[in-house]
C-alpha cells in the first residue's frame, strides 16, 4: 500500500462532535513506519503507522468547545476546527430512519425552527459499492454540519427529533452520525463473520445470495445498473417538472400522479442489498469512532424471513459492539409500528423478536410505536413522536433520570380460574389506562386446543385480566398479534403497551 500524505479518516471534519468522558479514537493513514502526533484540549497522543494506518487516543475530554484537533507527521499538519465535545449517537437502520425531515409531518415548521448550533450531524455517504477502481455512486462527503434551517432538511427526521429532545434536556452538544439506507436488511449491516454464526441465517441470506449470482456476468450486471440509473434520471426529470408545475402538491400526491422512484436495484455483486455490503462501504467508514450509543429503526425488510430476526438482530448488536470497541454499547431500537402489509403476515413476529431482544440482551432499550403506524403507509410521517420516545427511554435507561420513559412491557401471566392475569414491567398500580376510553381492544385468548378468540379485558390495579365466555380453561393470551390491529392499552404517561404473546419464550 502506497500512502501519499497524511490523511484523517473522512469522519473527522470541521464542526464535528467528539464523545465526552471516554477514550476517543482518531485514526487515518500516513507513510509507513512514520510517527503521527495529535493534540486536542491540552492532551497529546502519538502513534506509529503500521500497514499505512495510525490511531491516536485521547482520554476523558470534557463537555465544551469550540476546540481544534491538530494532527501532524514529520512533514505535514492537519487541523480540524470548531469541534464540540458532548455525546455522539449513531442512527442506523433502513428507510424509516433515513426518512428526511423535509418529508415528515410538519417538516417545514421543524426545519424553520432547527437552529441548534450545538446539534451536529454527519451523514455517511451512501456508497453502494467500491473497490480500488470503482465507487458507486461517487458521492461527495459533506462532512459534519451544524443544525440550522439551511442544513436540516435532509437530516433523518427520527434522529433530528431524538437529538433535539436530548439537547433540550441535557444542555450539552449532541452529535448524530447518520449511517442507514432504505430497504436494507439487517444482514447488509454486519460482517460475514457474524452472518455465518447461525447456520439458518447463513443459508437464508448468504447462501441464497451467492446462489443468485452464480451465473451473473460482470457485463450483465453493469448493463442492469446502467438501465436502473437511466430510469432514475428520467424519473428525476419528471419529478422536477412536476414540482415546478405543482408547487403546492404533497409527496403523496406526487407519487400518486407520477409513481414512485425506480427501484429495486438488480441483484448482484454491486447491489447495496447484498449481505455484508453496506457494512463494508458505509459502516466501516466510522469504525471505531467513539460514541455514546446507537439508535436503530429497522426490520421491515426482514419480514419475509421474520423467524430468523431474533438471531439476525442479536448478531448485529454483537457485531457493532465489537467494532465500536464497547461490549456494553447501548443499543436503543424502535419496535415496528402497525402496518397492514397484505403480502406477508409477519410484522407481529418481527415485533416479538424485538421484544425478545429487549428482554435477553443487556444494555438494550426499546420504544413502542404501535400507535404511530399508518394502515396503508409503510413510512408513517409522524417522526417527532418516535424521536421523542427514543430520547425519553434513553434519558431513563442511559442517563438514569427519574422519569417515566418506558412503555408497559409484558412481564408474566398467571391463571386465575377462567381468567388470565397479565403483568407488566414499568407499571405501578393505577398507571395503566384505556387510551380514549371504552373497552380494551386487541386481546385474544386460547385454551388447550390452541384456537384464539377475541377476548374481554379489564384493568385491575397494575395488571390486566383477560377472559372469554368461549374459553373456560384458558392457557394463553396474545395482544396486538397482527400486522395491523386496533389496540389501546397505554400508561397514563402516553406510552403504549408492547404487543406480546404468552406462548413466546422471552
Amino acid at each position: 500500500m502506497i500512502i501519499l500524505g497524511l490523511k484523517l479518516a473522512t469522519v473527522f471534519t470541521d464542526n464535528m462532535v467528539l464523545q465526552r468522558d471516554a477514550e476517543v479514537n482518531v485514526w487515518g493513514q500516513a507513510e509507513e513506519n512514520s510517527k503521527v502526533k495529535g493534540k486536542i484540549c491540552g492532551q497529546t497522543s502519538e502513534g506509529k503507522v503500521k500497514n499505512g494506518n495510525f490511531r491516536l487516543t485521547f482520554n476523558g475530554l470534557k463537555v465544551g468547545g469550540p476546540f481544534q484537533l491538530e494532527v501532524s507527521s514529520k512533514t505535514e499538519n492537519r487541523v480540524v476546527k470548531n469541534i464540540l465535545v458532548g455525546d455522539v449517537w449513531v442512527a442506523g437502520g433502513q428507510s424509516n430512519m433515513q426518512f428526511r425531515l423535509k418529508d415528515s409531518a410538519n417538516g417545514e415548521e421543524y426545519i424553520e425552527e432547527s437552529n441548534y448550533p450545538e446539534i451536529r450531524y454527519y451523514e455517511v455517504p451512501e456508497i453502494e459499492y467500491e473497490d480500488d477502481k470503482t465507487r458507486i455512486p461517487n458521492l461527495v462527503d459533506k462532512g459534519w454540519q451544524a443544525s440550522s434551517k439551511y442544513t436540516s432538511e435532509n437530516f433523518s427526521a427520527v434522529a433530528y427529533h431524538f437529538a433535539k429532545n436530548l439537547y433540550k434536556d441535557l444542555k450539552i452538544p449532541i452529535g448524530i452520525i447518520d449511517c442507514n439506507k432504505g430497504a436494507t436488511s439487517a444482514s447488509c449491516w454486519m460482517s460475514e463473520e457474524y452472518l455465518v454464526k447461525d447456520e439458518n441465517v447463513k443459508i437464508a441470506y448468504l447462501d441464497e445470495y451467492k446462489k443468485s449470482i452464480e451465473n451473473l456476468t460482470q457485463e450483465k450486471e453493469d448493463e442492469q445498473i446502467k438501465e436502473l440509473y437511466e430510469s432514475k434520471r428520467i424519473y428525476a426529470k419528471k419529478e422536477g417538472e412536476y414540482k415546478k408545475k405543482y408547487q403546492e402538491k404533497t409527496l403523496d400526491e406526487l407519487q400518486h400522479d407520477i409513481g414512485y422512484a425506480p427501484w429495486k436495484p438488480p441483484t448482484g455483486r454491486k447491489s447495496y442489498l447484498r449481505p455484508c455490503g453496506l457494512y463494508k462501504t458505509m459502516l466501516s467508514k466510522i469504525i471505531p469512532f467513539t460514541v455514546k450509543g446507537v439508535i436503530w429503526y429497522q426490520g421491515e425488510q426482514d419480514a419475509p424471513k421474520a423467524k430468523l430476526y431474533k438471531s439476525l438482530f442479536k448478531s448485529v448488536i454483537e457485531n457493532w459492539r465489537e467494532d465500536f470497541e464497547n461490549k456494553n454499547l447501548p443499543f436503543v431500537f424502535v419496535q415496528l409500528p402497525m402496518f397492514n402489509d397484505e403480502n406477508i403476515d409477519t410484522w407481529r413476529i418481527i415485533r416479538d423478536a424485538q421484544l425478545y431482544i429487549l428482554k435477553t440482551i443487556k444494555n438494550t432499550s426499546m420504544v413502542v410505536t404501535v400507535d404511530c403506524g399508518e394502515k396503508g403507509n409503510v413510512h408513517p410521517k409522524d417522526k417527532n413522536l418516535v424521536g421523542e420516545r427514543l430520547a425519553l427511554v434513553v434519558r431513563e435507561d442511559i442517563y438514569k433520570e427519574n422519569i417515566n420513559g418506558s412503555s408497559p412491557i409484558y412481564s408474566r401471566y398467571e391463571k386465575q380460574g377462567d381468567k388470565i392475569a397479565i403483568y407488566f414491567d414499568h407499571v405501578e398500580s393505577g398507571e395503566l389506562i384505556v387510551q380514549g376510553g371504552g373497552a380494551l381492544k386487541g386481546f385474544e385468548i386460547s385454551g388447550k386446543q390452541g384456537e384464539y378468540y377475541g377476548a374481554n379485558a379489564e384493568i385491575v390495579g397494575d395488571k390486566v385480566l383477560v377472559y372469554s365466555e368461549k374459553i373456560k380453561k384458558p392457557t394463553s393470551v396474545r395482544y396486538g398479534w397482527k400486522n395491523y390491529d386496533e389496540i389501546n392499552l397505554f400508561n397514563k404517561y402516553g406510552l403504549p403497551a408492547s404487543p406480546f404473546n404468552t406462548e413466546s419464550k422471552y
